[in-house]
């Protein structure tokens, strides 16, 4: 029986098969994007094998690199696998946020910032409306999920969990000009 934390995942794939046929959305998941919230389901991005990650085979052979790694590709602003979510946003902030059983963040919004979520461990949810007195829609937050939400989206974290910290990595970045960050059309 599968523990209800670890999301089923596919076996990597590798980088040369990744890499060979480059589209807009760099991990092939679905974007899920209701009111503004980009959410990756951990199950639905693609893992990556390197054989070694990053080689560098101009360097003395200790530091060629070796072995495997497998890499989850999020979100790619870089040219050629560019997804145009966070075109001309700089970095803000970095933290790690534990939410013991019970906890949450307070319900608001962020003018001017985007936040990227990680989930490390632990079993949430992700609140979020496009403005006050929008419906609230409920998002379930498992280990490997990733959401992305724009500054004007109203939205709050919970561990809703009887036992165990909600931990996520919080990336923060100042959106272009202090203006929303929109999304563009993928193909």
């Amino acid at each position: 029986m599968q523990d209800s934390e670890t999301p089923w995942e596919p076996e990597p794939i590798d980088a040369e098969v990744f890499h060979q046929d480059v589209q807009a959305n760099i991990n092939r998941a679905p974007y899920d994007q209701a009111f503004g919230v980009t959410f990756k389901r951990a199950a639905h991005s693609k893992r990556v094998r390197y054989s070694p990650a990053e080689p560098a085979p101009e360097m003395p052979e200790p530091w060629q690199g070796n072995g495997e790694t497998v890499v989850r590709w999020l979100f790619s602003e870089l040219p050629g696998t560019a997804e145009h979510l966070l075109e001309g946003a700089t970095f803000a902030f970095l933290h790690n946020l534990a939410l013991p059983p019970g906890a949450a963040t307070g319900q608001k919004a962020h003018p001017g910032l985007v936040h990227i979520y990680y989930v490390i461990s632990g079993a949430g949810r992700l609140y979020h409306r496009p403005t006050d007195g929008s419906p609230v829609i409920a998002r379930v937050l498992r280990p490997g999920d990733a959401a992305l939400v724009r500054g004007d989206e109203v939205h709050n974290v919970a561990n809703e969990a009887d036992a165990g910290d909600l931990r996520l990595m919080v990336l923060g970045l100042h959106s272009r000009s202090g203006e929303t960050t929109t999304l563009r059309e993928s193909k």
